[in-house]
């Protein structure tokens, strides 16, 4: 009866997992908006979906003529490094430090993903064959540990593949977080700015995490060559030359955690029942 039990319970949990690993994982709204610099504050949005193996997005961008239009008119240029390492060095605690995945961090959360999946099913399959106190707290805290990998590490490494989080240190590092990175050619890099500032932020609620982005800095490429020297030299205030050049932006994303999380939840029931078993042989030992 007990060895029907479990494997029920293994049954089941195979079920729910490979639910979870081929639904939707996250569903992701991001919001970018220039709020400063640019006529009518031009915005982009964007909406993702991530799954186990693709991520589908569509985009959209709001009062898009301005937006063009500095595209169309700015010089791509570079900043001078010593003006590039005072802009990467200020700002926030919350701030980029660099990215640590090799390739794509999302791909990684995959396969750590997996991992824990089959983690999960090893633990089931361990604590129905050999009920034991330990096998019990390995049980529990497997399951803890894939909650904890799908509601952090999974939206973690979709925002630094995003660019908005862990936005390495590269001279490449839009100055946008990443929100521009689909329109390929347009993204603006942080080295063609003087004076550049960037901060990031995150919080959590019932519905996901919110990460947010804000760049500010003086774009080279909107000012005539003769000009640069002077706004790299001393950032200008207010009605003096160059300060037409400063760009302001705002970002937000919110990741909120699709089928995989509510399949992972519903593994709680072959999980209870295992635990269950082992209460039951413990008993029937005594």
């Amino acid at each position: 009866m007990m060895q029907n039990k479990g494997k029920v319970s293994l049954a089941f949990s195979a079920f729910f997992l490979l639910m979870a690993w081929n639904g939707a994982w996250f569903e992701i709204s991001a919001l970018g908006t220039y709020t400063e610099g640019l006529d009518r504050n031009p915005s982009i949005s964007s909406e993702y979906v991530i799954d186990s193996d693709q991520e589908s997005f569509e985009m959209n961008i709001q009062n898009a003529t301005p937006l063009l239009l500095y595209w169309v008119e700015r010089e791509d240029v570079t900043a001078n490094a010593d003006e590039h390492s005072e802009g990467s060095g200020s700002g926030d605690s919350g701030e980029s430090q660099g990215t640590v995945c090799e390739g794509s961090c999302l791909d990684l959360s995959r396969s750590i993903v997996q991992m824990t999946m089959f983690a999960l099913i090893a633990a089931i399959f361990l604590a129905s064959k050999r009920p034991s106190r330990r096998s019990k707290s390995g049980l529990v805290t497997m399951w803890l540990i894939g909650m904890i990998v799908i509601l952090t590490a999974v939206p973690m490494a979709i925002a630094m593949d995003f660019g908005i989080a862990g936005a390495g240190e590269s001279d490449d590092s839009s100055s946008t977080g990443g929100f521009d990175s689909a329109t390929q050619q347009n993204s603006v890099g942080e080295d063609q700015f003087a004076h550049y500032r960037e901060t990031s932020g995150t919080s959590f609620d019932l519905n996901g995490i919110t990460f947010r982005f804000d760049s500010v800095g003086y774009d080279l490429g909107l000012l005539e060559q003769d000009e640069r020297q002077a706004v790299i030299d001393s950032p200008p205030s207010e009605g003096e030359p160059g300060y037409e050049s400063l760009i302001r932006f705002h970002g937000e994303m919110e990741v909120g955690p699709g089928e995989i999380l509510h399949w992972w939840i519903m593994t709680l029931i072959p999980i209870l029942l295992t635990l269950t078993c082992q209460s039951h042989m413990a008993t029937e030992e005594e």
